[in-house]
């Protein structure tokens, strides 16, 4: 081959080796093209049948787990309501609700001891829901009525069946009663005449009376006609398919389209997967089938598999699904078509590409070829004659070379200057080599006047030179007489932040030496107990053919460098006031876990979050420095109350919250908040003040159903709200309620913006009475919410939240403006009602208002109120706010003629010397005192307490909440004038006072 080469020409040498290194390179890429096509959709299959599968199962959970939960929901309503189970129809109002709450549900039941059934459906008709309330029992005297409902639970319809239904007799209430606890039934066909045949499941439960005697079962009723239209939804592959079916092989729902449930004449059968209209689910049915020993009940697992219909390969994976007894399996199946096509049509369209580029390659080569050669042939010939001796021929050769061949006429002069510059050469030599000496030196001068250490090496590897802060840096005196390969191991290179000693061929002098120029500073100098971070620098020396002849390599110690980064790591990930990691580093770490959580079964963790308790009051009472040491004092504490591998971060302001990393169960994570809370018990000394401080805590389990950080940091704050809600200094562990009760809260406060607008709010009126006359000095205006769905919504339920929210500012001018218009129509109704007061409370946010007076005065103008009928209620807890304010505030509303009442006292934080200061005109002693005082007790003396010092104070005492008459006369005893309470009267209606006002002024007794 290399004589063939040798006599072959040099335009064929030069042509056929491109010619067939494109003609390689064309079909390569057509071959990868397909390989790696086939490899990529291998790969994106596998994920994306399991992705979707997982997808599907954790919505099918969803939807099972809900009916389960709804169902769980109304039996301990039932137990906690005791709601009568003897009369079936005491369950309609909260399956309404229920039914109205959960769309996924299809409808209720309930069935007694006696036999009794009530059932509530919600159907599709028409584009609109409707309802159906269908029930059976003693009024319907023996009949089976049923009622179809609207959206305003107005009958629209009924009809009934002239026979009586046992629900006892009924599957679910059967399989209930067996199981002695919760229980889905078998998958069953329901016939309806608004919406046809489909399938359907029953969970039910029995329902048990406190004498453990069952009274009933509460069924839900699942329609699985949802599940098809949720498979159809999934975008998974073109022409793919997915399905539900269960062990027996029958369809529970499916992507294609059709209903599961086959009608042949009068008879309603369940539809097999093998029998399917669609090709591709009976194709991978009967393969399933036929492959799986024991068919689709074998199936334990997620499994993959391929199979193939018409020649094609098929993509197919099954997993069961299971929840409390119900073992269902989904098949995900697609074929290879869908995902090859764009990959064949790339393929197609490469291959010709490179086809056109091969031609193209060709011709450009061969002209190439020509245009090399031709000037290089004339010049060989020019050579022949020169070494012949025949100069002026050659001369006259090359001198007929074309002009575009520069290079080639240049080399003809060169032949004939090279003699006369030979001898030349060698003087000029001597001189470089004097110059190179000098050189030399004034380089090693150089090199040792660097601040970094210098070194230079020959092309084997030696090293010939280094400097002296080199060799202070590596700790040696003279040079080694060692190679490259042996540097690691001698002065110990390691990579930074490891035992690893560094590799040889990556080290900068090496690949210098290689000629390449780098830069690391990944690498570490171990010298003893001391480590010397280094960045390195290497650079080839070359020669006039490019040739290495040398390496050259710069070090640096970069200690402080690296601690400043460090530092800076540090800061960018940690608090700056406590030093503890900050959110950055928290979410890190909770997405770190989550992952952990969904690969490993066995690995689980837990989140803590803390909030100080009424820390708000500690900063603006003692200022934000001493508030400050607080948190930095408690971060202390918090830290080594966990294990090395948890994390303690601060969110910001108050709040903290901790990691507990690979921990075995949720009682772990308990006993570290019981520590905790145990931690936070007595008093904290900071700066000379003494100060008690609780906490309270929500805690999140975490599990593989969390997929994001701030999921978890929902729910921790969920669990943190309700203990806080719970009375604080306690924690809480999240559950689903929780989070219905956060979503209910959230509706409660949508609602709430739009009451004032509908008018729901009224007011109601508690007398205020003179204890010893019985007679009525005034009234307590109390604001009430009549909700049109909920009804009657507690004060204690929506105030909080208006709170919050700021909506008590227009619902605290609403009810000053209602109570001050009734009294003054009061007033002009009834004489002897002129010297009557109304007490309407004021909030927080209230008293920041800077426009208060203002608004109070213009109030009092447009209802022709006088200033002197008004009192103004605060509770004794918002005296700790900007003092100084507040009282500046109030003394404005005194000078106006209005009276201010301290309410809910003894029950705050107010330091006597403000209240010393408050221009206040009464005290309301708070209920839960006289409520709760019997004579001589705590209770009984802090009453006598708050009595004696109003008088002290020259204030009137209100006694709130008087019950009982023998509280009446103790308050009379310890000489408390005024009260109220549902023992003097109950809160009325404008009406009910109305009534009252004009029967007198004087409670009658009794």
């Amino acid at each position: 081959m290399r004589r063939l080469l040798t006599r072959a020409p040099l335009r064929l040498v030069l042509v056929v080796p491109f010619v067939v290194q494109v003609a390689a390179a064309v079909g390569l890429t057509a071959w990868l093209s397909i390989r790696n096509g086939q490899q990529a959709v291998n790969q994106v299959t596998h994920q994306l049948r399991q992705e979707t599968t997982a997808r599907i199962s954790y919505q099918i959970r969803n939807l099972l787990l809900t009916a389960q939960i709804v169902n769980n929901l109304s039996v301990e309503t039932i137990r906690r309501e005791s709601l009568d189970l003897s009369n079936i129809r005491s369950v309609e109002d909260l399956y309404w609700d229920y039914i109205n709450a959960f769309e996924t549900i299809q409808g209720l039941g309930l069935g007694n001891s006696s036999g009794h059934i009530l059932a509530m459906f919600q159907r599709l008709e028409e584009g609109e829901t409707r309802y159906v309330l269908e029930y059976s029992n003693a009024e319907s005297e023996g009949k089976y009525i049923s009622l179809q409902l609207n959206n305003q639970r107005q009958v629209a319809r009924s009809s009934t069946i002239d026979r009586a239904v046992d629900a006892r007799e009924r599957p679910w209430y059967k399989a209930a009663v067996a199981a002695e606890g919760l229980v889905w039934t078998e998958v069953y066909t329901s016939v309806s005449a608004m919406e046809g045949h489909s399938l359907a499941i029953n969970v039910a439960q029995p329902v048990y009376g406190s004498d453990g005697q069952i009274q009933g079962v509460a069924s839900v009723i699942l329609n699985l006609g949802q599940i098809s239209q949720l498979l159809d939804a999934i975008a998974f592959s073109p022409s793919g398919q997915i399905y539900i079916v269960e062990a027996s092989g029958n369809l529970v729902g499916s992507s294609d389209g059709n209903n599961p449930v086959v009608v042949d004449g009068e008879g309603i059968n369940r539809l097999p997967a093998v029998e399917s209209e669609s090709a591709l689910i009976r194709a991978s049915a009967v393969y399933l089938n036929t492959t799986l020993e024991g068919g689709f009940g074998s199936v334990n697992g997620p499994l993959q598999l391929n199979f193939k219909l018409d020649g094609e390969r098929q993509f197919l994976q099954i997993t069961p699904i299971q929840v409390d007894g119900l073992r269902w399996f989904v098949v995900v199946v697609a074929p290879e078509s869908d995902f090859m096509e764009q990959i064949y049509a790339n393929t197609r369209n490469t291959i010709w590409l490179c086809l056109g580029a091969f031609a193209l390659a060709t011709g450009v080569s061969i002209v190439t070829a020509r245009q090399i050669t031709n000037p290089l042939l004339q010049l060989n010939q020019a050579a022949k004659d020169i070494a012949r001796g025949n100069l002026d021929r050659g001369k006259n050769r090359v001198g007929a070379i074309s002009p575009h061949t520069r290079e080639v006429g240049e080399l003809a002069d060169s032949f004939s200057q090279m003699t006369e510059q030979l001898q030349s050469s060698f003087g000029q030599l001597r001189n470089l080599n004097a110059e190179l000496a000098n050189s030399e030196s004034r380089l090693k001068q150089f090199l040792d006047a660097l601040p970094v250490g210098a070194s230079v090496y020959d092309a084997t590897g030696q090293m010939t030179y280094l400097n002296q802060v080199g060799k202070r840096l590596l700790g040696i005196c003279d040079i080694p007489n060692t190679g490259v390969e042996q540097l690691a191991e001698i002065f110990q290179v390691y990579r930074a932040g490891t035992q690893v000693p560094y590799p040889v061929a990556e080290m900068p002098i090496a690949r210098s030496l290689r000629d390449e120029t780098t830069y690391i500073d990944d690498v570490e100098l171990h010298r003893g107990d001391r480590v010397i971070p280094l960045e390195v620098w290497g650079a080839p020396i070359v020669d006039e053919q490019g040739e290495v002849i040398f390496a050259i390599a710069a070090f640096q110690d970069i200690s402080d460098r690296k601690q400043v980064e460090a530092q800076l790591i540090h800061n960018a990930l940690h608090d700056a006031l406590t030093q503890l990691p900050n959110r950055s580093l928290l979410m890190n770490r909770l997405e770190l876990a989550i992952q952990r959580a969904q690969q490993f079964d066995t690995y689980q963790f837990a989140v803590l979050f803390l909030d100080l308790d009424q820390f708000k009051i500690i900063n603006d009472s003692l200022g934000h420095l001493v508030g400050d040491q607080l948190l930095v004092h408690l971060a202390h504490r918090l830290q080594a109350l966990v294990r090395p591998l948890d994390l303690a971060a601060r969110l910001g302001g108050d709040e903290f919250m901790i990691l507990l990393d690979a921990i075995d169960n949720v009682q772990v994570a308990i006993q570290i908040a019981e520590r905790i809370l145990a931690e936070f018990e007595g008093t904290t000394l900071v700066d000379g003040h003494t100060i008690f401080v609780t906490t309270s805590i929500g805690i999140v389990w975490g599990t593989s159903a969390y997929t994001e950080a701030s999921d978890l940091l929902r729910d921790a704050d969920i669990a943190l709200y309700r203990a806080k809600a719970q009375g604080r200094a306690r924690y809480e562990v999240f559950n689903a309620d929780m989070h219905i009760q956060a979503v209910k809260r959230m509706t409660l406060e949508q609602d709430l913006r739009s009451a004032l607008d509908q008018q729901e709010f009224a007011l109601h009126y508690q007398p205020i009475v003179d204890l010893n006359s019985r007679q009525v000095l005034g009234f307590e205006a109390l604001v009430r919410w009549q909700h049109p769905v909920r009804g009657f919504v507690s004060p204690a339920d929506f105030i909080p939240v208006a709170e919050e929210t700021g909506l008590i500012l227009p619902i605290s001018r609403w009810v000053l403006e209602a109570a001050c218009a009734q009294l003054a129509t009061w007033q002009q109704q009834f004489p002897a009602a002129q010297n009557l007061r109304v007490s309407v409370n004021l909030s927080g946010k209230d008293l920041l208002q800077t426009t208060l007076v203002e608004t109070i005065q213009q109030t009092l103008a447009q209802t022709q109120l006088s200033a002197t009928a008004l009192t103004l209620e605060i509770t004794e807890s918002m005296l700790v706010n900007d003092v100084e304010t507040t009282i500046e505030r109030l003394r404005q509303l005194r000078e106006l003629g209005i009276s201010i009442s301290i309410d809910d006292f003894g029950t705050g934080y107010s330091s006597l010397s403000y209240l010393y200061n408050l221009p206040a005109n009464y005290l309301k002693i708070d209920q839960s005192f006289v409520g709760n005082m019997q004579l001589g007790d705590k209770n009984y003396k802090i009453v006598q307490a708050v009595v004696a010092l109003s008088d002290q104070l020259q204030l009137a005492a209100i006694a709130e909440g008087i019950e009982t008459e023998q509280q009446m006369q103790w308050l009379k005893a310890l000489n408390c004038e005024l009260g109220q309470g549902y023992r003097l009267s109950r809160p009325l209606t404008p009406a009910a006072a109305t009534t009252l006002l004009a029967s007198g002024l004087t409670l009658p007794l009794g």
